[in-house]
């Protein structure tokens, strides 16, 4: 009975899916892109990989201004020796981290040095580029001060950045670290909080627009996932209650929050275990969340496949 009482439900959501296929807003022109992006200035989190350095050179080929922000802080790479049950209070632990961040936050910088390089070629009129520690929550004012004083304004803020926090929490039989999920709500949520609010007034000077990219996670959890997947469930219901408080104020500042699925971005493990089929591109996404920045929808889907299937999973299973 549960199941045929799930039919319905999932047929709704086929229909819905087939009806926004059909009206999503249609790819912008050259020459909307060309108002929309060319000298504006556009402040990108975590662009030294990824989706976020093919979001750089797309931006850099319509002639966007720049300021691209890679992390410093803890990384997937190090948080995949460091598990949930083990503490930032061990010395020996602590010394390895932070000689092992290190040598990190130095080859993420020299990566991000390069997306500078091939973004002035590419024809950004100018690129700014600085680590950033999304773990210090109050320090948002950071970045948008640099974006003003450097690049005279903002236009566009897209807050890619994530820590990645793997681990069964019941199955595996650990403790969890609480000061590893502090950390990992502090880059995933907090920070996203405190750089948007206080972006706002230069965003309505400009008549600007925000990116959030999110996650399926978000929507759909996954087992060995539940740290990531909280953070991503509270950045869906602040931003969302921010696109509200947005449209009751009549702002000029619009809000797409991204539903990013599985992108084969290069730079991480797998979230999910998928066919290939149903993996996404880093470039494809890359270009879709661009479009996002100048169509300005209320959502993005990406991979509109993977999504949708986890969706009707969710409801029938």
């Amino acid at each position: 009975m549960e199941k045929k009482g799930a039919i319905l439900p999932a047929l709704i959501l086929l229909l819905s899916a087939a009806v926004y296929m059909h009206i999503r807003p249609a790819t912008p022109s050259d020459s909307q892109y060309s108002t929309s992006l060319r000298n504006k200035v556009v402040l990108l989190c975590h662009a030294s990989s990824g989706v976020g350095e093919q979001l750089a050179y797309k931006l850099a080929a319509h002639g966007a201004k720049l300021l691209l922000v890679t992390r410093t802080g803890r990384s997937e790479t190090l948080s995949n020796k460091l598990t949930l049950s083990q503490s930032y209070t061990d010395s020996d632990k602590a010394n390895e981290s932070a000689q092992a961040q290190l040598q990190i936050s130095a080859q993420t910088f020299t990566l991000l040095k390069g997306v500078r390089e091939e973004a002035l070629r590419l024809g950004s009129p100018q690129v700014e580029i600085m680590s950033f520690d999304f773990g210090e929550v109050t320090s948002g004012h950071v970045l948008i001060g640099r974006a003003v004083e450097k690049l005279g304004g903002l236009d566009y803020l897209v807050l890619n950045q994530e820590e990645l926090a793997r681990g069964y929490l019941v199955k595996g039989g650990r403790p969890i670290d609480h000061k590893f999920v502090e950390r990992t709500f502090d880059v995933n949520v907090l920070s996203s909080i405190e750089i948007a609010l206080k972006a706002m007034p230069h965003l309505e000077k400009s008549k600007g627009h925000i990116f959030v990219a999110s996650s399926a996670l978000g929507e759909v959890p996954k087992a060995g996932l539940s740290v990531l997947s909280a953070t991503k469930h509270a950045l869906n219901g602040f931003f969302y209650s921010l696109q509200k408080e947005l449209k009751q104020k009549k702002s000029a500042v619009s809000l797409t929050i991204g539903a990013l699925g599985e992108v084969d971005a290069g730079d991480r493990m797998p979230l999910f275990t998928l066919p290939e089929w149903m993996v996404g591109d880093k470039e494809e996404c890359a270009a879709g969340i661009l479009d996002s920045m100048v169509s300005r929808p209320k959502t993005f889907t990406y991979p509109i496949v993977h999504l949708g299937l986890a969706r009707i999973l969710r409801l029938i299973g």
